[in-house]
């Protein structure tokens, strides 16, 4: 998504609260993103090929590319995604596909909700070293219209993708069978409707004291889930969820519980959340030029083994 635009109704009390908000959306200390390149990070995801790398991209207005990321900001280098355009893209996340480490691109901004369907995009994960390999493209649209989504994940246990909108409120769940095959060029899949979230918070009135931008702090702006399938984390502006799950259990009822509120450092907008390969932290970023590239810790998981 692009940098957000506070709405004229609202204009006169974010110049008010200018000063508050100042503080609140100040970089926080630790690594930064070294890359000049990176000026919009938008989607992290955790290498399945090594655990100490990050893929990440930039949002709208850049090419087909993306980035390596070390662990304390590292520029790594980018690599481009044969076979692909980037319209919006807004999330990312790391798989296996046919055995091999892979990566899922979703090109799933939709501000205005006006596209005619969207993109994925899965490509193998070489790790540290080498090129990246268009697996496959597949386009989908949603059930009930158009709408935007910052937040993609596949789940392990049922291969399939998961998809949480960001701009309604409710927010919508969705999900697509992960392909077993490469989709023939020009396949149209239909995304399933799984239900609405309504278990995220609103913010509160001292959320919009301290800025303006929690307007939609409960709005998604990524999606991950655990590499055991055991748990998902949303991530919003202010705050990140998680959402454990138990055996057995879909998406659907997973989502319908309360989750665990897990306190981020306040960055200047919070748009990418990966969770870590040993599944004990959430690696987070946003937008702006260098900005931070933070490990926080997640809520002790409970009965390791499924």
């Amino acid at each position: 998504m692009k940098r957000f635009r506070v709405p004229r109704p609202f204009g006169v009390l974010a110049l008010a609260l200018s000063l508050s908000s100042c503080v609140l959306l100040s970089q926080s200390s630790g690594p930064h993103v070294q890359s000049n390149a990176i000026d919009e990070l938008s989607g992290l995801a955790v290498s399945q090929a090594d655990p100490g790398l990050l893929w990440g991209h930039n949002d709208s207005g850049d090419s087909a590319r993306l980035f390596r990321i070390g662990p304390h900001g590292e520029d790594l280098g980018d690599a481009r995604v044969p076979g692909a355009s980037a319209v919006d893209w807004e999330d990312i996340a790391s798989f296996v596909w046919e055995g091999e480490p892979a990566l899922l691109i979703g090109d799933i901004g939709d501000n205005n909700a006006n596209r005619d369907h969207l993109t994925l995009y899965a490509v193998r994960d070489p790790g540290a070293i080498g090129d990246l390999k268009l697996l496959w493209t597949l386009d989908f649209r949603y059930p009930d219209g158009p709408r935007d989504c910052e937040g993609i994940a596949v789940d392990p246990i049922e291969n399939s993708i998961i998809l949480i909108s960001k701009r309604d409120h409710p927010q919508h769940l969705y999900r697509i069978p992960l392909p077993v095959a490469a989709p023939a060029p020009g396949a149209m899949a239909l995304a399933e409707a799984l239900g609405d979230v309504t278990t995220l918070p609103h913010a509160s009135l001292s959320d919009l004291v301290n800025s303006p931008l929690y307007l939609i702090f409960d709005g998604p702006t990524a999606l991950d889930i655990s590499r055991s399938g055991r748990f998902a984390v949303v991530t919003t502006y202010k705050d990140a969820f998680l959402y454990r799950r138990a055996q057995g259990q879909s998406w659907r009822e997973v989502f319908s519980s309360i989750p665990e509120r897990v306190k981020l450092p306040h960055l200047e907008q919070t748009e990418a959340g990966a969770i870590s390969a040993d599944e004990t932290a959430l690696w987070i970023s946003g937008e702006g030029e260098h900005p931070p590239i933070l490990r926080v810790p997640l809520p002790r998981m409970t009965n390791p083994s499924r």
